[in-house]
């Protein structure tokens, strides 16, 4: 009895080793395939990583570069409420200075009108006019008493005697070039020398018999004009 085709080649060793031959070769070439998808994977994981270590150092420098300005602007912030406290002391002893004896006498000057000032410190010049320098000398003040802006601007006028201090002059030292065409300023020094002049500081006069227009200048000393 003769064996069929299937059984013949199965029961042949020569087929078989060629089978194996070409089921090895097959697995190789998968390997190969599996290998190469490996390496480019790693190597995706490589540039992962360095991309990751990149960002990572971004971000460090960039949490670096926050808390740098977290500082400088808790130095700014404190720097600032600094600089207001000291300009509200500033203020609040201008306030005093400008306060002069006080609410409720007839040359207290208001900032807030230009006219105003001059029209109520103009109201007692007459009197003020009349006095002499050598009547006024013997009447003693304790320049301590006049607070910081008014013992300034006493000591600007005294510098130069027989000048004839305007309030427009007078606010341009205490307060700078800006005080120029500043009223404000303006009615703040005129405050300031009417308060000097009502304690015999300086000497308030008038310029061509206006009521509006006046000037002050030093008090002489004793044996001058």
């Amino acid at each position: 009895m003769q064996p069929t085709d299937g059984a013949t080649a199965t029961a042949n060793p020569s087929w078989v080793v060629a089978d194996m031959d070409a089921l090895i070769r097959q697995c190789e070439a998968s390997l190969a395939q599996h290998d190469a998808q490996l390496s480019r994977l790693a190597a995706g994981v490589a540039t992962l990583e360095a991309e990751m270590a990149t960002v990572r150092s971004q971000r460090q420098e960039t949490v670096d570069t926050r808390e740098e300005a977290v500082r400088v602007q808790e130095t700014l912030l404190a720097a600032t409420r600094a600089g207001l406290a000291l300009r509200s002391g500033q203020r609040q002893g201008d306030a005093r200075a400008d306060a002069g004896t006080g609410p409720g006498e007839e040359d207290t000057v208001s900032v807030t009108d230009p006219a105003e000032p001059e029209k109520a410190a103009n109201d007692t010049s007459a009197e003020e006019d009349g006095r002499t320098a050598a009547g006024d000398s013997s009447d003693a003040f304790d320049a301590s008493k006049l607070g910081p802006r008014g013992a300034q601007a006493l000591q600007i006028i005294s510098s130069t005697p027989g000048r004839q201090w305007s309030p427009q002059l007078l606010a341009i030292q205490l307060e700078g070039q800006e005080a120029t065409e500043d009223q404000k300023a303006h009615n703040r020094a005129r405050a300031l020398m009417d308060d000097l002049a009502k304690k015999h500081l300086v000497i308030k006069r008038h310029q061509d018999d206006s009521r509006r227009r006046c000037y002050f200048v030093a008090v002489p000393a004793a044996g001058a004009a």
